[in-house]
């Protein structure tokens, strides 16, 4: 009898012990899921998560090619390199035109790189490129929507070309405290999902938004 109640005791003591195991690995499971970052900025990655923009951490620098004159490969037309800017690579073969005094770092995903103005806060670009979704370019663009979680304002999100699917998310939202601008071009092309993207505190829109025109203009490689 003593030897039975022995074993029934190690038998519920080790369903316990698995009860616990495995409610903390779904706790866990829930709590942290792959697609949550906490920095960074509508990224061109699979999941297509935003997080809002943190530019108080300092990246790795990253070295970058002498300022060069791309061929007549942008996604919106033929556009050289402008005066004071620079075309900078990113992941997966994007390109695009930063002004010259811009510091490049690793993006807030491996699928992209982030670029700061030294004289502005906040103000900082990223560009990058990760492997399609099976859905729609705008339906992925558009699910980003419910991850901005203050102080969310949409300005504009629509297709913006009949012959390729180009997409473009201008919007508000509040960091820490303060509002910002923010604008993201996403284009398709041969199994990639390409974004250049800008942000900047509302404030400083007027001065950020001819650096976001001139990243887009000549982002390539082309739809």
């Amino acid at each position: 009898m003593t030897g039975k109640v022995i074993v029934a005791a190690a038998v519920v003591s080790f369903v316990a012990v698995a009860a616990v195991v495995v409610v903390s690995f779904m706790r866990t499971d829930k709590e942290y899921p792959l697609s949550q970052n906490v920095r960074g900025a509508p990224v061109p990655v699979t999941s297509n998560g935003f997080v809002p923009v943190t530019t108080t951490t300092t990246l790795p620098r990253l070295s970058y090619p002498p300022a060069t004159t791309r061929p007549s490969t942008s996604v919106s037309g033929s556009v050289s390199t402008p005066a004071g800017y620079r075309t900078v690579t990113g992941p997966n073969g994007v390109f695009v035109s930063i002004p010259q005094t811009w510091s490049v770092a690793a993006g807030s995903q491996p699928t992209n790189h982030q670029a700061d103005d030294p004289a502005t806060p906040g103000a900082v670009v990223r560009y990058g490129a990760s492997a399609s979704e099976a859905r729609p370019l705008y339906d992925a663009v558009a699910a980003n929507e419910s991850g901005v979680k203050t102080g969310y304002q949409r300005i504009r999100l629509a297709t913006v070309s009949s012959g390729a699917e180009v997409v473009e998310w201008e919007f508000l939202y509040t960091s820490e405290g303060v509002q910002r601008h923010a604008f993201a071009h996403y284009w398709r092309r041969a199994g990639l999902d390409y974004i250049v993207y800008g942000a900047s505190n509302a404030a400083d829109w007027s001065v950020m938004r001819p650096v976001v025109d001139v990243m887009v203009s000549t982002a390539g490689p082309a739809a």
